[in-house]
């Protein structure tokens, strides 16, 4: 009935993922579209949710889009870069996932020309849930919207 095209749909609290055989031209732009659509609506409501003390983290969130024929994919991502001098997609994760409660030891520094001996922090962040809060929020409308255009994209290509 769908012409030997095979798919299939699984998802978990950050992805949802369609897999087709073999994706038709016609279905790829219309995915494309919806995939660009959602993935900007995630955006805004991960940046919404990112801590703001400094700005940094919302500077280097970003959107994608991947469009892939070679090996057959669309994919939409929202994902923290790494910045330049710092680790920021590292903090972002500590930040996303929170820490153990556990301590640590800092070594000794020097700050303004004074020294600082070395002590021991307790870590204990606690998860902030920017990133995959909102992915899982959206994921159940998602998966509708993507089953609906896939339903209609074949209905319509086998309409006489």
């Amino acid at each position: 009935m769908t012409g030997g095209i095979k798919f299939g749909i699984t998802a978990d609290d950050t992805k949802l993922r369609l897999a087709l055989d073999n994706l038709p031209a016609e279905l790829r732009r219309r995915l494309r579209a919806k995939i660009a659509e959602l993935t900007s609506e995630l955006l805004r409501r991960v940046e919404a949710r990112e801590p703001r003390r400094t700005g940094r983290l919302r500077s280097l969130t970003r959107s994608f889009v991947d469009d892939n024929t070679a090996k057959n994919f669309v994919r939409g991502r929202v994902r923290v870069l790494r910045g330049r001098g710092h680790n920021t997609a590292g903090a972002a994760g500590a930040l996303e996932y929170g820490s153990t409660g556990r301590r640590f030891p800092v070594r000794s520094y020097r700050r303004r020309g004074a020294n600082v001996r070395g002590y021991d922090r307790r870590g204990g962040l606690r998860e902030l849930r920017f990133l995959r809060g909102p992915a899982a929020a959206m994921l159940p409308r998602a998966r509708r919207e993507l089953e609906d255009i896939i339903r209609s994209t074949f209905r319509d290509a086998l309409k006489p």
